[in-house]
């Protein structure tokens, strides 16, 4: 059904409709003949209450006949003129071995291990002129460095900045990169601080979290270097410390208020409004991560503050000490932001134009749609600096909505999914999986409902939203 009754508190109840992607306040009879009708009921009485809502142009049977991303007609042009952003794996190797990393071979997720592999210079030089000469239309550009451990080619990172400088005219120019920070030593300071350059640190919390996943191959933890490199770089390098970032991987068994605290008590050298914090991948895994209770009551009192001081009911902290929830909430707005109809041809959300903002190339000068994917998934790898796009690829790679059509029509949570290629290709194929892809669905509807009460509810306290409309 394309709709989805709700309730937020004991006396309030709503129903979503995906047509016009809007909220209504309901009765709470009408609720509950919405939820009997949701399940397959044919009562009359429960009928006649739909019939009530539809003839007033709500709560229709679905309007789409095709799903086709809006990009699709346009994607030749796109990727032609309008790319703005490229990320370099500079090596498929690193000096540490992480136990939750991807390439660790560490028997949670099936993707290439690490390599003693490093990108060549040619292949960076042609990824710079591919991205120029396709981005024509565009202001601003993008260049990235990830790994393994970009820093393994440190020099070929600074001299890629160069030759992206001496290359580009007009344009601004922004770079970035995501390190374990062990190989971030004075050389490389000194010299990223000529650039625009944001870098992103892997930081898990403190000595004994971090070090426990987050080891060398010898088994020697990587916190005391870590600390040690940014804490040098702040007291010597204080413009390249400012555009320091960092993220924390919350793995099962760790202490969420442990990791927490730290980040707030070591102000000395990590900003708290610069941290984010992700919990382990479900791309590309068999495995199901249980994270214990502790945690989801630590998290969820910790979401709940960050509502209250939204609604200016907790002035105690600061707003900074949870940024990563404050900028999920103001997402809700995109995402629930009402429309006039749904289009007969349309696509869920969740997927963003493959090559166009995150292309990522491998060491062999291979194309993914970004640095998330399986990079032993041929369905995935979308041409090359050699010889460009693959149109074709790109735009099957695109229409993830098309191998679930049919049930995606239907879905209420059409305008709020969040499934792109990275968790809807299962790395074997050379298609989509059409039972693969709806093996995740469950958990995309569970979550877009919990952050639809969320949003429902911000605006029963009249927040505004950038003076969004409020429900009536």
């Amino acid at each position: 059904m394309p709709f989805m009754p709700f309730q937020t508190r004991p006396n309030l109840f709503y129903v979503y409709d995906m047509n016009r992607n809007s909220v209504y306040r309901t009765s709470q009879q009408q609720y509950e003949s919405l939820c009997r009708v949701n399940s397959g009921s044919n009562e009359p009485e429960d009928i006649a209450i739909l019939k009530k809502y539809q003839e007033q142009g709500m709560l229709l049977d679905s309007q789409i006949v095709k799903v086709q991303h809006p990009a699709t007609e346009f994607l030749e042009y796109q990727l032609k003129r309008c790319v703005n952003s490229i990320t370099f794996q500079m090596s498929q190797n690193c000096n540490l071995r992480c136990s939750y990393c991807p390439y660790s071979n560490n028997g949670i997720y099936e993707n290439r291990t690490h390599l003693a592999k490093n990108i060549k210079w040619e292949t960076i030089k042609k990824g710079i002129d591919f991205l120029i000469t396709h981005s024509k239309d565009v202001d601003h550009l993008h260049v990235a460095f990830y790994g393994g451990e970009p820093l393994i080619a440190k020099d070929l990172v600074i001299s890629t900045m160069e030759y992206t400088l001496n290359r580009v005219n007009g344009k601004d120019i922004s770079f970035g990169m995501t390190t374990n920070a062990t190989l971030l030593d004075d050389e490389f300071a000194k010299a990223a601080c000529n650039y625009n350059l944001t870098i992103m640190v892997s930081l898990d919390g403190p000595k004994e979290i971090h070090d426990k996943n987050r080891s060398y191959a010898s088994g020697r933890g990587s916190y005391d270097v870590l600390y040690q490199n940014i804490k040098r770089i702040k007291e010597k390098y204080p413009q390249l410390y400012e555009r320091l970032k960092f993220n924390a991987v919350i793995s099962p068994g760790s202490n969420y208020r442990q990791i927490f605290d730290f980040f707030r008590s070591n102000q000395d050298i990590v900003d708290p409004s610069k941290v984010s914090f992700n919990t382990l991948s479900l791309n590309y895994t068999d495995s199901s991560f249980g994270y214990e209770e502790d945690y989801f009551a630590e998290r969820n009192y910790e979401t709940l503050k960050a509502y209250l001081i939204l609604l200016g009911k907790l002035k105690i902290e600061p707003i900074s000490y949870h940024k990563t929830d404050i900028e999920t909430i103001f997402s809700f707005k995109e995402f629930f932001t009402p429309i006039k109809d749904t289009s007969s041809v349309a696509h869920p959300s969740g997927t963003c134009i493959p090559g166009l903002k995150k292309l990522f190339v491998d060491v062999n000068g291979d194309f993914f749609p970004c640095e998330r994917i399986n990079e032993n998934s041929t369905f995935m790898r979308m041409g090359n600096v050699e010889q460009g796009f693959e149109i074709d690829k790109v735009r099957e790679i695109l229409n993830v909505g098309s191998v679930t059509e049919e049930h995606c029509k239907d879905c209420w949570a059409f305008h709020c999914c969040s499934l792109c290629p990275a968790s809807t290709d299962n790395g074997k194929n050379e298609r989509y999986s059409q039972s693969y892809k709806l093996s995740k669905c469950n958990r995309v509807r569970a979550t877009a409902l919990e952050n639809l009460k969320n949003y429902t509810m911000l605006r029963e306290f009249k927040y505004q939203f950038n003076k969004e409309e409020l429900i009536p």
